[in-house]
């Protein structure tokens, strides 16, 4: 076993949400460079590791130098390489040259094309030292993004200046030089408990090295260690915490040495909504709030400090003192903003532009209140009660809550319009038309959030795309994918009858006063928000092949489609089901390569053999009965009728040439090929199935 090799950046604090991909960009690089260059291979084991002040990475099993390689050199063919003396010709001679041989010392190489001269060149590995050099400076430059940083007065270029370099291989140092520093086996303790340098002396002594010197660089281990002690600390309380791991994970970022307390703070401030409160703890101040059992707010909070105190009274003193101002703002804000109703903001809107085609908020809200109403019957939503939300959905943005705490819109319009006395469905459609907010985020669950929900995205959708902004590449402004993607949820969660193309349409309708959407532009809104169903449901387990089957039905109604893709997986999935999707793709090429275009009707006097006559049979019954299956919205029975084929489609195949020397025969036999893909096609094309 090679000894394994370490590498630490030594930083000054480093963005806490960037630690995990910068780390892992640097150890997959480093990791890829020497399985790449032969010093490891690919079955190594590499970890990361990473604090607020370093980046680190240990990759196991490292050779110190590469093994030599055996490089093959062919030359001149042996007639171009002599005269007709048997001299050397100038070819030959380059060549020895370019090998460090003597023409006679060169070998020959035989084939059936001819003989030629031959060198085998045995080529010392280079040193771990001598390529270690070029393979951190190239993976670091790799790491520079948009957010680095120059300093001092250095060229290059890191996400914070780095100001120690540690590398080790085994016991040894590895004399590598980055950003003007020179490799050495001393790291940094803790800036506050031991602080100055500590002397590794092998990579084995690193991360005790690192605890003793209050330092937890294993990022997941130091994570794990501070959401115990935030739990005991809510246990010790009486109260509890929420799951929270993005906030987990961001402290983890800011901490080396995880010291978890309880402070406090007025219950006075409870009169603010919760949410407000919670918003500055978390996003603010990053603080965990703690909840009584009855899920109401406790005005006591966890927050984790990066050192041990000698006097922790004191230390929770000042976080309370800390915290109190934004609390303050808060209610300063919750209470400024209640001396208006949120309708006497509608104006405001006018001056808060959207898009420079699409006019401002005003316009917009316009919009989507005829918008939501017309598709308030496909969410079996009050039209009034979607009417009035769409009326007050964007007010919130002009408070000066949201103003302050972006990510409170929605909630603060549902507590600002209940205290205006609107009705309760029209606060909670003005939160919840908002989600969801991200992938995998809740759905609204009310009717009327539903249709706002489905009318905002269609609108920003169809308008951005009339608009000229489509999504290029990774660069996607309006976040169009996202709104895309909750389109598609929201109508399958509802369950909405109606056909995506008609939804597009609907909006491009309402639009239509301020910019003309074309036929062309909507269909390319349909095709693109048909793109993140089908992305969406491969993400939900679904085969590509059993999206692409439905998606060739032309399908459109979002219910129906997943519906039924969900239940062509559990078809496809049946073992005794091959033998019909290899039937089915058999029959799509024969019908395929007989370049007819009209296949005509099929004679059922040409019909001779009884294996033929089964199968119309069965193809004229199968008809009725999925055209039936279909309309009740009956996936499953539809395609466990068409599994009912099975025996007739084998049966036919084992003993009908279908391509007959006959013409009659054959174009009928075709022709009831073409029945049998009919029936299939208006409910997925099962050939495709059979697709790799």
């Amino acid at each position: 076993m090679n000894p394994t090799l370490l590498i630490e950046l030594g930083c000054e604090e480093l963005p806490a949400n960037a630690l995990r991909s910068q780390a892992r960009q640097l150890a997959e690089g480093l990791f890829k460079g020497l399985v790449d260059a032969g010093l490891t291979s690919e079955a190594g084991q590499v970890n990361w590791l990473a604090t607020p002040r370093r980046l680190a990475v240990r990759i196991d099993d490292v050779a110190a130098r590469q093994p030599d390689r055996l490089i093959e050199r062919k030359g001149p063919a042996e007639q171009a390489a002599f005269d007709a003396d048997g001299q050397p010709t100038r070819a030959a001679l380059g060549f020895a040259r370019s090998v460090g041989l003597d023409v006679d010392k060169l070998d020959r190489l035989e084939n059936e094309q001819g003989r030629w001269l031959y060198a085998e060149i045995r080529q010392p590995g280079q040193a771990l030292a001598e390529l270690a050099q070029e393979l951190l400076e190239r993976v670091v430059r790799d790491m520079a993004s948009a957010r680095s940083m120059r300093w001092s007065d250095r060229s290059d270029r890191f996400l914070r200046p780095v100001r120690w370099l540690l590398a080790l291989h085994g016991e040894e140092v590895v004399p590598v030089t980055l950003f003007g520093l020179n490799a050495d086996r001393q790291t940094r303790g803790h800036r506050i408990h031991a602080p100055g340098p500590h002397e590794v002396t092998a990579v084995g002594d690193y991360e005790r090295l690192l605890e003793s010197a209050f330092v937890l660089a294993d990022f997941d281990r130091r994570r794990a260690v501070m959401a115990e002690q935030v739990r005991r600390c809510a246990e010790q309380a009486g109260l509890e915490i929420r799951p929270d791991d993005a906030l987990l994970d961001e402290v983890t970022g800011l901490v080396e040495w995880p010291v978890a307390v309880v402070g406090s703070f007025d219950p006075a401030f409870l009169e603010v909504p919760a949410e407000a409160l919670v918003s500055a703890m978390r996003i603010h101040q990053k603080c965990f709030p703690l909840y009584r059992a009855d899920g109401t707010l406790a005005p006591k909070f966890i927050t984790v400090a990066n050192l041990e105190s000698l006097d922790p009274p004191q230390m929770i003193h000042g976080f309370e003192r800390v915290i109190r101002p934004r609390l303050a703002d808060a209610r300063f804000f919750f209470e400024q903003d209640r001396h208006r109703p949120l309708a006497a903001r509608l104006d405001r809107l006018a001056t808060m532009q959207f898009q420079d085609r699409l006019g401002t908020l005003a316009d917009k809200t316009a919009r989507i209140r005829t918008l939501g109403r017309a598709l308030a019957d496909a969410f079996s939503a009050d039209p009034t009660t979607v009417e009035r939300a769409a009326t007050l959905a964007k007010c919130d943005l002009m408070t000066e809550m949201v103003g302050e705490f972006p990510e409170l819109q929605g909630t603060m319009g549902r507590h600002y319009a209940l205290a205006d006395g609107e009705p309760e469905a029209v606060a909670v459609a003005i939160e919840s038309h908002y989600l969801p907010r991200h992938a995998g985020d809740a759905l609204p669950e009310d009717p009327a959030g539903r249709a706002l929900a489905a009318a905002d995205r269609l609108d920003t959708l169809v308008g951005v795309f009339a608009a000229g902004k489509r999504p290029k590449g990774s660069k996607d402004p309006f976040a169009l994918r996202r709104a895309a993607q909750g389109v598609v949820r929201i109508l399958h969660a509802a369950e909405v009858r109606r056909s995506l193309s008609e939804l597009v349409d609907d909006a491009a309708t309402v639009l239509a006063d301020q910019l003309t959407v074309s036929p062309e532009t909507r269909a390319e809104v349909t095709a693109f928000i048909l793109d993140r169903l089908r992305a969406w449901l491969t993400e939900r387990g679904l085969a590509v092949n059993t999206v692409r089957a439905v998606e060739a039905t032309g399908i459109d109604v979002i219910a129906d489609f997943v519906r039924r893709a969900e239940a062509l997986q559990r078809f496809a999935d049946d073992p005794e089901m091959e033998s019909l999707i290899a039937a089915n793709k058999r029959a799509a090429n024969l019908l395929r390569q007989s370049g007819v275009e009209d296949f005509g009707d099929v004679d059922d006097d040409l019909l001779q053999i009884d294996a033929e006559v089964a199968l119309f049979d069965a193809v004229m019954d199968a008809e009725a009965e999925t055209r039936a299956a279909l309309e009740a919205g009956d996936d499953a029975t539809a395609l466990s009728r068409l599994s009912a084929l099975k025996p007739a489609v084998d049966a036919f195949f084992d003993q009908v040439m279908v391509m007959d020397e006959s013409d009659a025969l054959r174009n009928n036999r075709l022709a009831l090929l073409h029945r049998l893909r009919t029936v299939f096609l208006h409910v997925a094309d099962v050939a495709l199935l059979g697709r790799a």
